[in-house]
């Protein structure tokens, strides 16, 4: 499938899911979302990064009835940062259809959440322990529970909440619909859900294990959101690729990034979905030709493009799946080449780094964004290349009776070094650009 609009889903849950910026179904999505919508019980076996969220959370407001203030939806999640993680999500889901969510933790005084929970809403999002204070409290109402979501299952186990997932699973209605999301199928799993699911749909997604080739040189810079932009920067200066692809999860951010590099002077193109094929045909022809350094597009618009080997992939937002990184590093390396993938990771994304490593068997080193001085270091490294290769070549012959002329009155090493910045000053190969000034240089993560 190649867009959310094969699900049938309604108008509003349509645009909360273009706002946050999915353009087609994970493989998770696809398989999940129509078996959710049917009213099917689901078993899953899907890591973190997989887009899973979205696969129970699209289902879960599209169900909602908006015109009862009733919880009528619960999601179980092991830990209170995964917690609010989701319900972030799912309230942007649902956002357009007006639903409302509370997420339900530990940590968080308990009246504000008692003051909610009698205004009235839509689903709950819950740590186990919590949920079970709430039911034992009688602050919540659970006989409208149409649909239930266990959320990473086998870490709810691993915390020890299995006699409280049991007391939930035993106390909703017993109509419900019932997802169970866990990125390993244990014994103790597999015996909950023939217990409390009613002939669960079982998805096993397979795991692009190995499928990084040992040929691309796999790295990752842990950068704030807002210092995203002029780290791309700093490594286009330092790297000084002959190509690059720049991925980004969304279109808008697309638009952004090759704006930005175009203003800074880079020759920076955008590719997404919006545009018209003949701009499309148009920006792959100038990045074939070379004419295009830095090609900046979306996973959507990258698949299946015939366009040469790249020597740098740079994913300016991490992969929403460890299969789209397998597919966006594949896009170097080729052809028995060397390449380069960097992927820039915020802060609260370490965990979801480590699932693309897990799952693809990948070794992605951590470094140090480059500094201005990495990047002039690099400016004179390829200038005394570029010097090298002239005297092998013997390019200088016709230059030699100026030299000589000079050294009546200057050093030679003046001589040389003053060539060597003429050089420098003049427009260079794309390969080898001077460094752009007026950035500084620390970078904070």
């Amino acid at each position: 499938m190649t867009d959310f609009k094969g699900f049938g889903l309604s108008e509003t849950v349509l645009r909360g899911i273009a706002q946050l910026g999915y353009e087609e179904p994970t493989p998770i999505q696809e398989r999940a979302i129509p078996l959710l919508m049917q009213g099917r019980d689901l078993l899953a076996q899907a890591l973190t990064g997989t887009g899973k969220t979205a696969a129970f959370g699209i289902p879960l407001v599209e169900r909602i009835d908006v015109k009862r203030m009733v919880p009528q939806a619960i999601v179980l999640a092991p830990t209170r940062e995964l917690a609010v993680q989701v319900a972030e999500q799912v309230t942007h889901l649902g956002h357009q259809r007006g639903v409302t969510l509370l997420p339900i933790y530990g940590g968080q005084p308990i009246d504000r959440q008692l003051r909610v929970l009698r205004r009235g809403v839509h689903a709950i999002v819950a740590t186990p322990g919590r949920l079970v204070d709430h039911m034992n409290r009688r602050t919540v109402d659970l006989s409208n529970v149409g649909m239930l979501v266990l959320d990473e299952a086998d870490q709810m186990l691993d915390m020890g909440f299995q006699d409280d997932m049991e007391f939930i699973l035993a106390n909703l209605p017993t109509d419900r619909i019932t997802a169970l999301f866990s990125a390993t199928l244990p014994d103790p799993i597999v015996k909950l859900a023939r217990k409390y699911m009613r002939d669960p749909e079982l998805i096993r997604l397979s795991q692009p294990h190995a499928l990084t080739v040992p040929e691309v040189i796999q790295t990752f810079y842990q950068v704030p959101f807002r210092h995203k932009q002029d780290a791309l920067c700093r490594v286009l200066d330092a790297k000084r690729p002959e190509s690059a692809m720049v991925f980004c999860s969304t279109k808008r951010m697309v638009d952004e990034v090759a704006e930005r590099l175009q203003a800074r002077g880079y020759m920076a193109e955008g590719l997404h979905g919006d545009m018209s094929q003949a701009i499309r045909e148009k920006v792959l022809r100038g990045f074939r030709g070379g004419h295009i350094e830095v090609l900046v597009a979306t996973d959507v618009a990258a698949r299946g493009l015939d366009v040469p080997a790249v020597s740098h992939v740079i994913n300016f937002d991490i992969p929403p799946d460890p299969e789209y990184y397998v597919h966006r590093i594949g896009r170097t390396a080729r052809q028995g080449r060397t390449g380069e993938a960097i992927t820039f990771v915020g802060p609260h994304e370490m965990r979801q780094l480590k699932v693309i490593e897990r799952s693809t068997g990948a070794r992605i080193t951590r470094e140090e964004v480059p500094t201005v001085a990495d990047a002039q270091e690099r400016e004179m490294a390829q200038l005394q290349e570029r010097l090298l290769d002239s005297l092998e070549q013997g390019r200088w012959g016709r230059y030699r009776g100026i030299v000589e002329e000079l050294l009546d009155d200057h050093d030679a090493v003046e001589v040389a070094a003053a060539a060597l910045a003429l050089a420098a000053a003049r427009p260079a190969p794309k390969a080898a650009r001077p460094a752009r000034p007026g950035r500084p240089d620390r970078m904070v993560s």
